[in-house]
């Protein structure tokens, strides 16, 4: 295994503190796109983002995603590891396994109107927080309502901006809303992949830029939240 568990990590630490602090259940997951295969780990077999992050979930590993091994297009395209034609995704949104929107027209204009992926790397590394030697990009939490409200809670402190929601939306897609936007988002995961993915209706994912996370942390010794 390259890169990320090669050295100390660097977040090993602040996970341990946060994670006990808040009591949460499941610890952090780190997000990274890198165009320089060194800085990330391998881990060959194919899978969709979402069963990424239950591999993640069940066995604390570092995964390395690329366009050539994400099996999901919407995962392959809402990362920005391969972006697609907008039409070439629509007509899955109203087929009749998921049939998200009425029409493909209905979908197009809803799409539109949430943020573009943009391509930031070839490769696109997720794993335990705590096993990151560098800084991710974004920071993903799997919890319940009471635990996202607590890490909200932490990040408001010193004052905060409306987080994000968009209805109708994939776990993948809020890598691509927190990168463009800079805030953070409340996925609610969607009911298809619940069923898919075996999901517990009590677990939402709440995902953080860096610098939020960071500020959770500073926060710890003065929030109500915690004390």
């Amino acid at each position: 295994m390259n890169g990320e568990g090669s050295a100390t990590p660097k977040f090993e630490k602040e996970t341990k503190e946060l994670t006990e602090t808040l009591g949460l259940k499941s610890e952090p997951v780190g997000v990274k796109f890198s165009d320089n295969h060194e800085e990330t780990s391998w881990f060959s077999k194919k899978v969709s983002i979402c069963e990424a992050l239950d591999i993640i979930k069940q066995e604390k590993i570092m995964l390395t995603i690329t366009k050539e091994t994400c099996t999901c297009a919407g995962g392959r395209h809402f990362t920005g590891l391969e972006i697609l034609p907008i039409e070439t995704l629509a007509p899955a949104l109203t087929a009749e396994k998921h049939r998200v929107y009425e029409s493909t027209g209905v979908a197009l204009a809803s799409i539109g109107k949430q943020p573009q992926p943009v391509k930031r790397g070839k490769y696109l590394t997720l794993g335990p927080l705590e096993k990151f030697e560098r800084d991710p990009d974004i920071v993903l939490f799997i919890v319940t309502p009471a635990e996202a409200d607590k890490i909200l809670g932490l990040i408001s402190f010193k004052g905060a901006e409306p987080f994000m929601f968009y209805p109708a939306s994939s776990i993948c897609s809020a890598i691509t809303n927190v990168m463009a936007k800079g805030k953070p988002e409340i996925n609610l995961i969607s009911a298809f992949e619940r069923v898919a993915g075996n999901w517990s209706p009590n677990e939402l994912i709440l995902a953080l830029p860096l610098k939020e996370f960071e500020a959770a942390l500073q926060n710890i010794p003065c929030s109500g939240y915690v004390t």
